[in-house]
Formats: structure tokens, C-alpha cells, sequence
């Protein structure tokens, strides 16, 4: 855990963005993820299983997660799986650190790393806002001077270092006085977090961040107040007036680096969510049972927004490319309906129930420690963003149910069982190195004008960016039937955007199609599929009637001579397919 936190999570390298396995870092994780888990259950046919109420109640919870799969409304399910195996690998790796049966002094430390892991990324985004300059080797933007350390998005960030203020005073809370030097250095490491990560907190201007601060710190007054008035601590009261301090710093940060534009519009502008959260509850009530079906968020959000934007006049178009609701029991109620939602609030209360063992201001301050996180859940989606926020919360979790949940001891599996638990450590931690190798395979091949279907097709994992990898894929079909006039090939290439856009709907993938339709004489077909384009996306500029003539009109300029980049270039075609990461927020 310490390799991890220190180490690991911090990995840069250079990529195509996005989200989840797109991002370096988080291949590395559940590379780690993987390792931790076959060490913990290795010899688990050999004892008895250590495990707790806690966890049967979110196995049985996970279960209701599973139940749509078997609605009749699955055709692009398969989309929904990398998040239910998330979940699955989850349980297992919270049920490797059962058997490691960590004592209190143990489970401090699985604390101290997580904290670690906060300090890292503080001084990663401290070096990025005050040292970096124009072309750095991170490829940070000193235009924009967002710090988001390795996580390349600023309210990811954001609640990643809130959580971690709100865990180091939690840590001083708790933390034996002797011996003085050791806790001394604890005490700076403390300090160093809470006035960091208070300009941090405002340099990044996230909303979601420092509103899931000041809920966190909020909720830890009970047993700060109760520590203050027994101990009377003069460090520690010291120690606090940082995050005020660090705040005025921040502050003068976005004027001397003339940031100071986003600091105030933020908190008055909704940037849109009230549509979306209105539109989504609308989604919700319409199919509240069953769902629109895993993995068709997407599609069906541009789908039914289309229909009652025609239906209401005045009402705007969204943004394109946004996959998710910005809300996690959002998109789990819309994709899957009643159950899955069901599953979701029984995990939480789950969590509530366990906190309900402590005193209150106890279970109040673990709450706070929870806050930033869950908050950010419920704005954006940093689960599938960022891999340490959920390994935090699996941890954090973890660490109040060894300390105050409920034991119980399961018979050990048989020893049959050894071998799959076995090759599912063995096999994600083989799966996350190819992956890590295929991803530079495929930022190379997409950031290379000059790129063959000979680098594409070397790509030893396509599986971890599957659907970039199948557009690309396609996209030589394209360009070669276009080169050769190759008739069934433009239809075959129609036939897979329009299943491709059922689960990633792009405007893009759109365009492509309606040339492919037209170069084949498909006149028909194509003017329909450009009114479902601009009917989901009227925004959208390279939908519009000058887009579609010149593209049109450079079809006939193709001849058999041209390269692959010169034909990109002279329609030009839609040739990098975006991440669905939530539009323009």
C-alpha cells in the first residue's frame, strides 16, 4: 500500500485523456489492486474467512446491481460491465484486507498512507501552479494554471485534497502524544496538509471540492470541540488557523496569476446541472421500474432530450459527449431503474448503520472524512474518473468496520477455490501491464500523422480502450473504401456507426456515416441519418449545412493516390473519437 500511495498512483504518462483505463494512473492502480488482493486471499482455503456483517450486507446489495442485466432491455449492456467488475473487484480486495488481519496500530497506517498519497499530490499540484512553465514535460497548461496533479481534472482533485484535510485532523485527533519528537513530526506533516490544501482547495475553484470541505470540517466540530476543551492544545488550534491562512494565500495566488475571473461566477452560475439534474428526474420518472438499460445512458439522455425539447419551446440544446448525469444514483436509477437504485441506498445505510455503533461525534467526524467524496459523487462522477478515490473510500470504510463493526467467520472455501481467487489477481494484474503498454501503443499511433493499420493492429490489449480502438478500426474501413469506391465496404461501415452510436452517441461518428451513405449513393438513407444528428445535436457545428456541402464536395476530389492523413485532411473526416467526460463541466 505504501509502494502504491507514495509511489504508483503518481505515474505520468503521456495519453489521450478520458476517463477510467484511458488514464495511466489508474491502470497502475488496479495493477496494485490486483496485487493486494492475491496476497491477502492467497492461503484463504487454508482458515477460516475473517469477514463482517458490514460486507455480507453490500455482497447482498451488489447482487440487486446484477439484477438488470437480465431486463429485457439489454442490448448495449455490455458497456455497463467494466463498472460492475470495478464493483466486484472492489469486495474482493476489501476482503484481502479482512485477512490480513490489520490490528489498530495496522490500520493506522493503512491511514497514514492514504494520507501520503494526499501529501504527494499537494506538493504535485503546488509544483504545477508556482514552478512549471510553457512546454514542461507533464504537459501541464500554465495558460489555464488548473492544478490538478495526476488526476488532469480540477474538482477530482479538488475532493482527493479535501478529503485529505478533513483525515489529517481526524489523524491529530487521535494521536498519541508520546513520544513527543515522533509526535512533533506528525504534527508539522498535519499542518503542512491543512494549509496546502487550503490553497489548493481555492486555487482549483471547485465548487464540489470546497463545498465538500466545509461539510467534512463541519461535521468534525463535535470532536474537535471535545478534544479542545479536554487537552487544550495550542499546536492544534494553531494548526487550524492555517486553513484560514492558506485561503488568503489562494486567494492572493488567483490575482497574481490573474485566475480571479472563475472565482466568482462559479458560485453564482449553475453551468448548466439544473437542466441536466431536471431532464435526468424526468428520465427517471418515465421508466422508473426497468430503466432505459445499462450502458445506454448516453443515448438515450440525447434521445428523450431531443423529444422534449421539440415538445417545450424556449428550451436550449445540451452539450455533447456527456455520459453520465452527474449524479451516481442518477445514473444508476435511469439505467437500471428501481433495483439497482434499491442496492445503492442500502450500501448507505449500510455505512450510516456502522457509525450508528459510535458515540456521535465519533461517527459524525467519520462522516465528515466520507463527505468530500460523496459529495463529489453527487455532482460529478469521480469513481469511474479516478481509481484513488475509490480505493479510499474502500479503505476508509474498512478501517471503521475492523474498528467498530461486527465480526464474523465464514467456513474456509474449499481448496478448489484457491486457483480462480488465484488467477483473478494474477489475470487483472497481467491485464493492467498489457493495458499499460497498449495505452503508449495507442497514443503514439493517434498523435502520429503518419500512422498504418500495421501500429493498430499491434495493439497487444485493445480490450482496455475497446471503443477507440474499434473506431479506429472502422475508420481504416472507411478510408479504404472511400480510396477504392468500394460500395458494400461504405455500407458496412453505415451499418457499424449506426450501432455504435445506440451506446456512444457522436455527432462525429454521424458525419462519417452520412458521407459514407452519400459516396455510395445511398442519398436517402444519409439525409436521414443527418436529421436524427441535428435533431440530437443542433449546436453542433460541423453538422450545419456548410459543413455537410464542403465535406460533399471534397468527396469528389478523392482519388486512388491520396494517403490516409492527406484524405482525413481533404474532407476532412472525423478520425478521434472523445471521451464521453461529462461536456463542459
Amino acid at each position: 500500500m505504501a509502494v502504491y500511495t507514495l509511489l504508483a498512483m503518481h505515474l505520468y504518462l503521456p495519453h489521450l485523456f478520458g476517463i477510467g483505463l484511458q488514464l495511466p494512473f489508474n491502470v497502475m492502480g488496479w495493477f496494485f489492486i490486483g496485487l493486494i488482493t492475491l496476497l491477502g486471499l492467497y492461503h484463504c482455503h487454508e482458515r477460516r474467512l475473517l469477514t463482517s456483517r458490514f460486507w455480507l450486507g453490500t455482497v447482498l446489495a451488489s447482487i440487486l446491481l446484477w439484477i438488470p442485466f437480465l431486463y429485457p432491455n439489454n442490448s448495449v449492456a455490455e458497456q455497463a460491465l467494466p463498472r460492475m467488475l470495478g464493483l466486484v473487484a472492489g469486495l474482493l480486495f476489501y476482503l484481502a484486507l479482512q485477512q490480513c488481519r490489520f490490528n489498530a496500530r495496522g490500520r493506522r497506517y493503512l491511514l497514514y498512507c492514504l494520507l501520503a498519497a494526499v501529501s504527494v499530490e499537494i506538493l504535485l499540484g503546488m509544483i504545477q501552479f508556482f514552478i512549471l512553465e510553457p512546454g514542461n514535460w507533464f504537459g501541464y497548461n500554465t495558460k489555464v494554471r488548473s492544478p490538478y496533479g495526476i488526476f488532469q481534472h480540477r474538482n477530482v482533485m479538488a475532493s482527493f485534497v479535501a478529503t485529505g484535510m478533513v483525515l489529517a485532523i481526524y489523524l491529530w485527533l487521535h494521536e498519541a502524544k508520546t513520544p513527543k519528537h515522533r509526535f512533533l513530526l506528525k504534527s508539522l506533516w498535519f499542518s503542512s496538509v491543512l494549509g496546502a490544501g487550503a490553497i489548493l482547495v481555492v486555487l482549483l475553484q471547485s465548487r464540489a471540492g470546497q463545498l465538500g470541505l466545509l461539510l467534512g470540517l463541519a461535521l468534525l466540530q463535535p470532536l474537535l470541540w471535545q478534544t479542545l476543551l479536554k487537552n487544550r492544545s495550542k499546536r492544534l488550534l494553531a494548526s487550524l488557523l492555517l486553513i484560514p491562512l492558506g485561503i488568503v494565500v489562494g486567494v492572493f495566488g488567483l490575482d497574481a496569476f490573474d485566475m480571479s475571473k472563475r472565482s466568482l461566477s462559479i458560485y453564482t452560475d449553475a453551468d448548466g446541472r439544473f437542466d441536466i439534474y431536471a431532464h435526468a428526474l424526468r428520465m427517471w420518472l418515465d421508466k422508473p421500474w426497468l430503466g432505459f438499460g445499462y450502458g445506454s445512458f448516453e443515448s438515450a439522455f440525447y434521445q428523450t432530450y431531443a423529444t422534449w425539447r421539440e415538445l417545450t419551446p424556449g428550451a436550449k440544446p445540451l452539450f455533447t459527449e456527456m455520459g453520465h448525469p452527474h449524479n451516481e444514483f442518477l445514473l444508476w436509477a435511469i439505467e437500471g431503474g428501481a433495483v439497482p437504485l434499491l442496492g445503492l441506498l442500502i450500501m448507505s445505510v449500510l455505512v450510516l448503520r456502522l457509525l450508528c455503533r459510535l458515540p456521535i461525534a465519533q461517527g459524525m467526524a467519520w462522516i465528515g472524512v466520507l463527505s468530500p467524496i460523496f459529495i463529489h459523487s453527487q455532482t460529478e462522477f469521480p469513481f469511474y474518473h479516478s481509481l484513488p478515490h475509490w480505493l479510499m473510500v474502500l479503505v476508509l470504510v474498512y478501517v471503521m468496520d475492523a474498528q467498530y463493526g461486527q465480526r464474523r467467520l465464514l467456513s474456509p472455501p474449499g481448496a478448489w477455490m484457491r486457483w480462480p481467487i488465484r488467477a483473478w489477481g494474477v489475470g487483472v494484474m497481467l491485464f493492467m501491464a498489457s493495458g499499460l503498454y497498449a495505452g503508449q501503443q495507442l497514443t503514439q499511433y493517434a498523435r502520429n500523422e503518419q500512422h498504418s493499420q500495421a501500429q493498430l493492429s499491434a495493439v497487444i490489449n485493445p480490450w482496455v480502450w475497446y471503443n477507440r480502438v474499434e473506431f479506429y478500426r472502422h475508420h481504416w474501413q472507411l478510408i479504404h473504401a472511400l480510396l477504392t469506391q468500394d460500395r458494400a465496404q461504405l455500407l458496412a461501415y453505415a451499418d457499424w456507426a449506426q450501432r455504435f452510436v445506440r451506446h456512444t452517441p457522436r455527432a462525429g461518428v454521424y458525419y462519417n456515416a452520412y458521407l459514407a451513405l452519400g459516396y455510395a449513393g445511398n442519398e436517402d438513407q444519409a439525409q436521414q441519418l443527418l436529421a436524427q444528428a441535428r435533431r440530437l445535436y443542433p449546436n453542433v457545428q460541423l453538422l450545419n449545412r456548410a459543413s455537410i456541402q464542403r465535406g460533399r464536395n471534397n468527396l469528389g476530389a478523392i482519388t486512388a493516390h491520396l494517403s490516409a492523413s492527406e484524405l482525413n485532411n481533404a474532407i476532412p473526416l472525423y478520425d478521434n473519437l472523445r471521451p464521453a467526460i461529462g461536456g463542459a463541466y
